[in-house]
């Protein structure tokens, strides 16, 4: 009996865990910066993780290979070396519309308080530009359309252009999303099981290729 209800009280707090707050601050220029908060506490900050790195290699003198060993790991670092950033914003976009599409019941339940997005298409040829911006759109405004038609999505500014001027593409998002933990593990989740999907699919294609 004792037992019981002490399994009883377990469960009961890590629902009670589940449905709490929890805020995820992202934003990208030139670095991905990640702040998440749980309850109002700061439980990861990029941003300061860098900074106590920094330190640490200063008074250690630690070699370049040990600070950039976790960045190599990264799978977004590893899709960016791959495909380049026009290649990634795509791949992540249909990424994202794979998972918004499966889990709806989950994305709407997500608050997204600011949603910021700049990206400017640039290449060293005019019809590659004109080419790979229209690639751009095609992926991205759906996401956004989706997205849009959430209970509670909020969208301060999104721009998708093409500058004939320059040969070097630009991206900057920033996106805050409010949510009971649950949720976004729900979604962390799918996003996880779908990109493996797709890296499986994608490694299978190489290796027919070779063959």
């Amino acid at each position: 009996m004792i037992a019981v209800i002490i399994l009883g009280v377990v469960i009961g707090l890590l629902l009670i865990l589940l449905l709490l707050p929890v805020t995820l601050d992202l934003k990208f220029d030139s670095e991905l910066i990640l702040k998440i908060k749980y309850m109002g506490i700061t439980l990861f900050d990029t941003q300061k993780r860098v900074t106590v790195k920094k330190s640490k290699k200063q008074k250690a003198k630690s070699t370049p290979q040990e600070d950039t060993s976790a960045k190599k790991n990264g799978f977004i670092k590893k899709t960016y070396k791959q495909k380049g950033l026009l290649g990634t914003i795509s791949y992540f976009s249909d990424l994202l519309a794979i998972v918004i599409k499966k889990l709806w019941w989950a994305v709407k339940r997500l608050k997204f308080r600011r949603f910021k997005l700049n990206i400017i298409i640039a290449t060293a040829d005019a019809a590659n530009t004109a080419l790979q911006y229209g690639k751009i759109c095609a992926a991205v405004y759906p996401i956004t359309a989706l997205l849009q038609s959430a209970n509670d999505f909020k969208a301060k500014n999104i721009n998708i252009s093409a500058d004939f001027d320059k040969t070097q593409s630009q991206f900057k998002a920033s996106i805050l999303v409010k949510a009971q933990l649950i949720y976004l593990l729900i979604t962390a989740i799918g996003i996880l099981v779908q990109f493996l999907k797709l890296q499986r699919k994608e490694r299978e294609k190489y290796e027919r290729k070779q063959h």
